[in-house]
Protein backbone atom coordinates (compact mmCIF):
# COMPACT_ATOMS: atom_id res chain seq x y z
CA UNK A 1 0.00 0.00 0.00
CA UNK A 2 1.43 3.37 -1.09
CA UNK A 3 0.49 6.34 1.23
CA UNK A 4 0.01 9.98 -0.37
CA UNK A 5 2.72 11.24 0.85
CA UNK A 6 4.85 8.60 -1.29
CA UNK A 7 5.44 6.09 1.67
CA UNK A 8 4.86 2.37 1.11
CA UNK A 9 3.32 0.34 4.17
CA UNK A 10 3.49 -3.14 3.83
CA UNK A 11 -0.22 -4.72 4.33
CA UNK A 12 -0.79 -7.68 6.89
CA UNK A 13 -1.32 -10.90 4.56
CA UNK A 14 -3.67 -12.02 7.39
CA UNK A 15 -6.44 -10.02 8.85
CA UNK A 16 -8.46 -11.43 11.81
CA UNK A 17 -11.74 -9.22 11.93
CA UNK A 18 -14.23 -9.75 14.72
CA UNK A 19 -17.31 -8.33 15.21
CA UNK A 20 -19.98 -8.23 17.63
CA UNK A 21 -22.64 -5.90 20.28
CA UNK A 22 -20.69 -5.58 23.31
CA UNK A 23 -23.94 -4.14 24.59
CA UNK A 24 -25.71 -7.75 23.84
CA UNK A 25 -24.18 -10.11 26.44
CA UNK A 26 -22.38 -12.50 25.00
CA UNK A 27 -22.75 -11.25 21.26
CA UNK A 28 -19.19 -9.00 22.26
CA UNK A 29 -17.40 -12.58 22.21
CA UNK A 30 -15.35 -11.22 18.85
CA UNK A 31 -13.87 -7.84 20.85
CA UNK A 32 -12.59 -10.26 23.47
CA UNK A 33 -11.15 -12.92 20.97
CA UNK A 34 -9.47 -9.50 19.37
CA UNK A 35 -8.05 -8.28 22.48
CA UNK A 36 -6.27 -11.84 22.92
CA UNK A 37 -4.96 -12.09 19.81
CA UNK A 38 -3.25 -8.30 20.10
CA UNK A 39 -1.45 -9.21 22.90
CA UNK A 40 -0.18 -12.30 20.83
CA UNK A 41 0.33 -10.60 17.58
CA UNK A 42 1.61 -7.31 18.69
CA UNK A 43 5.20 -7.55 16.81
CA UNK A 44 3.77 -9.56 13.92
CA UNK A 45 3.87 -7.18 10.84
CA UNK A 46 1.61 -10.02 8.57
CA UNK A 47 -1.45 -10.05 11.02
CA UNK A 48 -3.99 -7.12 11.28
CA UNK A 49 -6.47 -7.48 13.66
CA UNK A 50 -9.94 -5.66 13.75
CA UNK A 51 -12.95 -5.48 16.50
CA UNK A 52 -15.70 -3.68 14.96
CA UNK A 53 -19.53 -3.80 15.58
CA UNK A 54 -20.35 -5.27 12.10
CA UNK A 55 -18.99 -6.45 9.30
CA UNK A 56 -19.50 -3.09 6.27
CA UNK A 57 -18.26 -2.13 3.27
CA UNK A 58 -15.85 0.60 4.82
CA UNK A 59 -13.90 -2.44 5.65
CA UNK A 60 -13.07 -3.97 2.31
CA UNK A 61 -10.18 -1.17 1.10
CA UNK A 62 -8.82 -1.82 4.28
CA UNK A 63 -8.43 -5.69 4.10
CA UNK A 64 -8.03 -6.12 0.06
CA UNK A 65 -4.50 -7.11 -0.10
CA UNK A 66 -5.13 -10.04 2.34
CA UNK A 67 -3.97 -13.46 1.47
CA UNK A 68 -6.34 -14.39 4.28
CA UNK A 69 -9.06 -13.55 6.23
CA UNK A 70 -10.46 -14.75 9.65
CA UNK A 71 -13.51 -13.87 10.90
CA UNK A 72 -14.85 -14.05 14.43
CA UNK A 73 -18.26 -13.94 15.54
CA UNK A 74 -20.36 -15.23 18.35
CA UNK A 75 -22.75 -17.81 18.07
CA UNK A 76 -26.03 -19.07 19.51
CA UNK A 77 -26.27 -22.20 17.79
CA UNK A 78 -24.76 -25.04 19.98
CA UNK A 79 -21.34 -25.88 19.22
CA UNK A 80 -19.75 -28.90 19.70
CA UNK A 81 -16.18 -28.31 21.17
CA UNK A 82 -17.51 -24.38 21.85
CA UNK A 83 -15.10 -23.05 18.82
CA UNK A 84 -16.01 -24.18 15.13
CA UNK A 85 -14.03 -23.27 12.14
CA UNK A 86 -15.45 -23.12 8.42
CA UNK A 87 -13.89 -22.25 5.06
CA UNK A 88 -16.12 -19.02 3.79
CA UNK A 89 -16.65 -19.12 -0.04
CA UNK A 90 -17.37 -16.14 -1.68
CA UNK A 91 -20.87 -15.34 -2.67
CA UNK A 92 -23.14 -12.29 -3.61
CA UNK A 93 -26.61 -13.78 -3.06
CA UNK A 94 -28.39 -12.68 -0.47
CA UNK A 95 -26.52 -9.24 -0.21
CA UNK A 96 -29.29 -6.11 -0.92
CA UNK A 97 -27.51 -3.14 -2.56
CA UNK A 98 -27.29 -0.10 0.12
CA UNK A 99 -27.00 -2.54 3.30
CA UNK A 100 -24.85 -1.77 5.85
CA UNK A 101 -24.28 -4.98 7.04
CA UNK A 102 -22.57 -7.75 5.42
CA UNK A 103 -22.12 -11.36 5.93
CA UNK A 104 -18.99 -12.93 5.54
CA UNK A 105 -19.66 -15.01 2.52
CA UNK A 106 -20.56 -11.60 0.93
CA UNK A 107 -18.07 -9.78 2.03
CA UNK A 108 -15.15 -12.47 0.33
CA UNK A 109 -17.76 -11.83 -2.51
CA UNK A 110 -17.15 -7.96 -2.38
CA UNK A 111 -13.47 -8.68 -2.10
CA UNK A 112 -13.57 -10.89 -5.72
CA UNK A 113 -15.92 -8.44 -7.45
CA UNK A 114 -14.37 -5.03 -6.21
CA UNK A 115 -11.01 -6.12 -6.25
CA UNK A 116 -10.01 -9.23 -7.80
CA UNK A 117 -9.23 -10.69 -4.69
CA UNK A 118 -10.24 -14.22 -3.36
CA UNK A 119 -8.33 -14.71 -0.35
CA UNK A 120 -8.55 -18.10 2.03
CA UNK A 121 -11.10 -16.61 4.42
CA UNK A 122 -12.33 -18.43 7.79
CA UNK A 123 -15.44 -18.12 10.13
CA UNK A 124 -14.78 -18.80 13.58
CA UNK A 125 -17.90 -19.69 15.19
CA UNK A 126 -17.85 -19.38 19.21
CA UNK A 127 -20.13 -20.32 21.40
CA UNK A 128 -22.86 -17.44 23.33
CA UNK A 129 -25.21 -18.08 25.61
CA UNK A 130 -26.76 -14.91 26.53
CA UNK A 131 -27.20 -12.00 24.09
CA UNK A 132 -29.58 -9.97 26.11
CA UNK A 133 -28.76 -6.26 26.92
CA UNK A 134 -25.91 -6.45 29.50
CA UNK A 135 -22.66 -5.14 28.82
CA UNK A 136 -20.66 -8.16 30.23
CA UNK A 137 -20.21 -12.07 29.06
CA UNK A 138 -21.03 -15.13 30.28
CA UNK A 139 -18.32 -16.85 32.51
CA UNK A 140 -18.80 -19.93 29.81
CA UNK A 141 -18.26 -17.23 26.64
CA UNK A 142 -15.12 -16.30 28.33
CA UNK A 143 -14.23 -19.67 28.29
CA UNK A 144 -15.01 -20.19 25.01
CA UNK A 145 -13.45 -16.81 23.73
CA UNK A 146 -10.28 -18.20 25.32
CA UNK A 147 -10.42 -21.33 23.86
CA UNK A 148 -11.13 -19.38 20.17
CA UNK A 149 -7.94 -17.10 20.99
CA UNK A 150 -5.46 -20.29 20.94
CA UNK A 151 -6.74 -21.93 18.64
CA UNK A 152 -6.64 -18.76 16.17
CA UNK A 153 -2.59 -18.19 17.29
CA UNK A 154 -2.11 -22.04 17.18
CA UNK A 155 -3.57 -22.25 13.92
CA UNK A 156 -2.01 -19.18 12.48
CA UNK A 157 1.52 -20.88 13.75
CA UNK A 158 1.18 -24.05 11.84
CA UNK A 159 0.26 -21.94 8.91
CA UNK A 160 3.50 -19.99 8.87
CA UNK A 161 1.71 -16.81 8.61
CA UNK A 162 2.58 -15.38 12.39
CA UNK A 163 6.33 -15.34 12.14
CA UNK A 164 8.01 -12.74 14.19
CA UNK A 165 8.67 -9.34 12.24
CA UNK A 166 12.29 -8.39 11.97
CA UNK A 167 13.23 -4.72 12.12
CA UNK A 168 14.55 -3.51 9.10
CA UNK A 169 17.63 -1.16 9.81
CA UNK A 170 18.18 2.31 7.28
CA UNK A 171 20.86 2.52 5.48
CA UNK A 172 22.77 5.64 5.88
Amino acid sequence: MTLDIGITIDAPSCWIVAYGNPQRGDDGIGRLVARELRRHFEQVQDVGIRSVHQLDMALLEEVQSADTLIFVDACLDELRDDVQWSRIKPELNGWAMGSHHLYPKVFVGLLQLLYNRSPSAWMVSVQGHVFDLIEALTPEARRSAEKAAVQIVDWLFKQNIALPHKKIEKED
